[in-house]
């Protein structure tokens, strides 16, 4: 048979453990409000197109494209939270002698696909020429034969 002191701690043991219930119930009520007034995510937008055509790695558009697609990410942050996201609009958006640069990047899975501003680095390295040569490397890269580059 348990003694009066016994019973004493079991009737304490009680009372803190209907507190402790109590506690968290008030948590759980205040949380329930927290979750339930916050406000929603915001809604995906629609696919917004870039002011002109795919890049096509002229070294006359490379700026506005980089410009375009920063405004693009400005945009819709959600959207383009990751590294990746943002390259991968990047390259779903080039064409011709640019996509042909990209394209090895990407099935070779490499690393600079996680890399955003490692990857503006390449792509300027790639398409950007020097100020002092500017004039002549556009002209090169600019020379067509017939239909061809």
């Amino acid at each position: 048979m348990a003694t009066a002191e016994q019973i004493q701690e079991l009737v304490a043991a009680v009372q803190d453990l209907t507190l402790e219930v109590q506690n968290l119930k008030t948590e759980n009520s205040v949380l329930r409000q927290l979750v339930f007034a916050r406000e929603p995510p915001p809604a995906d937008l629609p696919p917004m197109a870039l002011s002109s055509s795919k890049y096509d790695g002229s070294l006359k558009r490379l700026k506005e494209f980089i410009e375009a697609c920063t405004i693009h990410f400005a945009f819709r942050p959600h959207a383009y939270a990751s590294e990746q996201a943002r390259v991968g609009y990047m390259v779903s958006n080039m064409k011709g002698k640019a996509l042909a640069w990209a394209t090895p990047l990407v099935t070779a899975n490499d690393l600079i696909l996680q890399n955003y501003e490692g990857f503006l680095g390449q792509l300027k390295q790639a398409f950007e020429c020097p100020e002092i040569s500017y004039s002549a490397c556009e002209e090169l890269l600019d020379i067509h034969q017939g239909s061809m580059d």
